[in-house]
């Protein structure tokens, strides 16, 4: 704007305000203007001030954290790129462990099959037995009895011999933990070598001798032959031999996985069981 033209409009201005005051002199009763004080002044333009302060730390922020997205997502700074170094670091440690844990699992089952095998070599007939309070098997017609312990009972085979006789006549028993369903039918007790049954002692001892014998018990019935046998299947069966004057019988425990739960602790009971094996001696009716 020129500066003649700003005079001019400077004077027509104050030209204006003359006639105002003149005005209001000659009409008092037109209200003036209110008054603003300097404090109203003050507060807004604090406020003003204010507003404007926050609209710029916002714009700041928001700008910022878009910027710090932005790096994140492509990984462009050095804090990025640390976590990610972090996170690569932490993968190859789950790895590592895994791979680790893999290996304890393999030493683990090595050494207890190392276990075992020593289980199996220095097993032996117990020679005494705390069996006051078992069952004692009273089976009608059986030649033999043995004592069980109260978490033990006598059950039927699952699939009973097909010959119905012959499965009599070799006085069959079966023996299992109760509610143990790894456990079905774990120990078998038959009359057995019918052929031989009727030979004397020395004669039992001869033809068993040969067996690589764990333990052998004499006992006042009879004489005792601990072994491991091979099923069909070259499963190994515990397998305890009992030779007495009129007969031979079979003991055998009947699982053949050694990583089966609480297998020594069954087994252990299958030899206490069969070391209490006695002959029954029926007497005479007068």
């Amino acid at each position: 704007m020129a500066l003649d033209n700003l005079i001019e409009k400077l004077e027509k201005e104050g030209v204006k305000k003359v006639n105002k005051k003149e005005s209001a002199k000659k009409n008092p009763s037109t209200p003036a203007e209110p008054k603003r004080s300097a404090k109203d002044d003050s507060s807004i333009f604090n406020l003003v001030i204010a507003s404007v302060i926050i609209l710029g730390i916002v714009g700041i922020v928001f700008g910022y954290t878009k910027d710090k997205i932005s790096e994140i997502k492509t990984g462009g700074t050095e804090v990025t790129k640390n976590l990610e170094q972090q996170v690569a670091d932490l993968k190859q440690q789950l790895v590592a462990l895994t791979d680790k844990t893999s290996i304890l699992e393999k030493d683990s089952v090595s050494s207890k099959n190392v276990v075992i095998d020593l289980f199996d070599k220095y097993r032996a007939i117990p020679r005494k037995v705390k069996a006051e309070n078992w069952q004692v098997l009273n089976g009608e017609g059986l030649s033999f009895t043995v004592s069980f312990p109260t978490d033990w009972e006598e059950v039927k085979a699952i699939t009973p011999p097909a010959d119905g006789d012959k499965a009599k006549k070799e006085e069959i028993v079966y023996l299992q933990p109760k509610g143990q369903d790894k456990y079905l039918n774990a120990v078998t007790i038959k009359s057995d070598y019918a052929d031989f049954a009727k030979l004397s002692m020395k004669e039992k001892n001869e033809i068993f001798g040969d067996l690589t014998a764990l333990d052998t018990y004499n006992f006042g019935q009879g004489k005792m032959i601990y072994f491991i046998n091979l099923d069909k299947d070259n499963n190994e069966v515990p397998t305890i031999l009992i030779l007495t004057e009129n007969h031979i019988y079979r003991a055998t425990f009947n699982i053949s996985n050694k990583q089966t739960s609480d297998y020594f602790k069954y087994r252990k009971d299958f030899e206490e069981i069969i070391s209490t094996f006695a002959v029954v001696v029926k007497t005479e009716k007068k």
